[in-house]
């Protein structure tokens, strides 16, 4: 049996267990409970408690349900899936600003899988569609300012903060939040 590499104290997967491929309709569900999941585990304190417990899953659901059924044109959803389970998702709008470049909207691992790599590869996998759909265009996205461990996983892969606003987020709050961006030539790569 292949031994598993270890990641910062963790079993990694081996790229041969996981698939990351297309979403499709059918994973609306699956993405909807992890995108909620994500949110609860990540952004308690930011967001309201009733809206992490009650709300969410119904919002999340109807997000992917839309996106998924009738996405946009320039819209790119990548999953991983080990076996029929899915580890992880990412939205992607290939330049969305004419301002910034593309939007990587939402890029969630889920939480019992953080630290093996799976983020890293997803990074790499949408930013790998980026160079290929629009080579000139930045890479961007925004991450709340209390998700430390997110400003560290996109700094320690080439991101830099680059500006600040604040999200009106679901449940009514106001959230302070970084823009953290990409430049086209410095897009991190699966190669």
């Amino acid at each position: 049996m292949r031994a598993l590499k270890r990641c910062r104290g963790k079993t990694k997967v081996p790229s041969s267990v996981v698939e990351i491929r297309v979403a499709q309709a059918s994973d609306a569900e699956a993405i909807a409970k992890l995108h909620a999941q994500s949110w609860r585990y990540a952004y308690r304190g930011a967001l309201s408690d009733a809206y992490l417990a009650g709300d969410i899953d119904t919002d999340r659901l109807n997000l992917w349900l839309q996106r998924l059924e009738t996405p946009v044109s320039n819209q790119r959803v990548l999953v991983v899936y080990e076996h029929d389970h899915l580890l992880a998702f990412a939205c992607t709008y290939i330049d969305q600003s004419t301002e910034f470049g593309s939007l990587l909207d939402n890029i969630h691992v889920h939480p019992a899988h953080h630290g093996k790599g799976i983020g890293t590869r997803l990074l790499a996998a949408i930013s790998d569609e980026v160079k290929k759909q629009a080579p000139a265009s930045d890479l961007y996205l925004w991450v709340l300012q209390n998700n430390l461990s997110a400003q560290q996983f996109y700094t320690r892969h080439g991101a830099i903060n680059v500006g600040r606003d604040i999200w009106n987020a679901p449940g009514g709050t106001e959230v302070p939040r970084f823009r953290f961006a990409w430049k086209a030539g410095s897009l991190p790569s699966s190669r």
